[in-house]
């Protein structure tokens, strides 16, 4: 969970499971760790039956499943399934309660663009980037989008551009770049159109953007030496040398150490994702 905590409950050896940021709580300490320092999107996954019965089954506390149980067939407030939860052990203080309480009221009031544009950001934040992309448009097409500004409505697709260059890639990508450079107005979106446009080797079409947008070959080619930079520190990377290594094995047709490099990446990723996001 990325924090030592002290558990004085029953440790599960079925651990629940949070898709959204990939992690795994097998005490009530964590899970009220999980929801006090995930609040911000909680409500998108948690009260589910499922986790009532986990509760129930896997950490032995009937009464407090019987309440969530309570809560979920009234349809009680989301506040409501907090505060039982993080009463179910002595891990936060009646402060630090009351204080999360007034986090979830401020963004209770937050207005329905804005808490879409949260549970996408939050995709983006945990690199869903499928889940994200699809989000920013459907934010894009409702009928609240109407009522945004240029610059609202263009650093929507920015995000979304963002989310795009790991969906359906960079030459896709820069279309969308383009589209919220031209609301926003912003040199950052400007920017990432040019990188896109340059990394995607769209050279004809960078060339005629370079003198739609007025870009000086002083500018156009400190970004070329920018992006030649970041891919010469991705290439000394210890990542890429192997990826290199692996590509040679199968090459080579070295199926078995290509396999076995294969799975240990898989995993080295997998634990380094939980660690920065647990």
């Amino acid at each position: 969970m990325g924090k030592l905590i002290l558990c004085g409950g029953r440790q599960t050896d079925k651990p629940y499971y949070f898709k959204l940021t990939n992690t795994y709580v097998y005490t009530i300490e964590e899970l009220c760790y999980y929801i006090y320092n995930n609040i911000e999107f909680i409500q998108e996954e948690l009260f589910l039956e499922a986790l009532i019965t986990w509760i129930r089954e896997e950490l032995d506390l009937e009464d407090r499943a019987d309440k969530l149980l309570e809560l979920l067939e009234n349809k009680a407030g989301i506040k409501d399934y907090v505060v039982c939860i993080l009463c179910s052990a002595d891990y936060y203080s009646e402060t630090e309660i009351k204080q999360l309480l007034h986090i979830m009221d401020e963004l209770g009031n937050l207005t329905p663009i804005d808490k879409k544009k949260k549970k996408a950001d939050n995709y983006m934040k945990y690199r869903q980037f499928t889940e994200a992309a699809l989000e920013y448009e459907a934010i894009l097409s409702s009928t609240e989008a109407a009522g945004l500004d240029n610059a609202g409505y263009g650093n929507l697709l920015h995000n979304l551009a963002l989310a795009r260059i790991y969906t359906i890639g960079l030459a896709a990508a820069s279309d969308t770049f383009k589209e919220a450079y031209e609301r926003n107005q912003d040199r950052e979106s400007l920017k990432q159109y040019l990188n896109a446009l340059v990394m995607s080797r769209q050279e004809e079409r960078l060339k005629q953007e370079v003198i739609n947008y007025g870009i000086g070959e002083e500018e156009l080619n400190r970004l070329r030496s920018d992006l030649e930079i970041y891919e010469s520190e991705a290439k000394t990377s210890e990542g890429y040398q192997v990826i290199t290594n692996l590509l040679e094995y199968k090459d080579n047709g070295r199926i078995i150490p290509f396999y076995e490099m294969t799975e240990d990446l898989i995993n080295q990723w997998k634990q380094e994702f939980r660690r920065e996001n647990s």
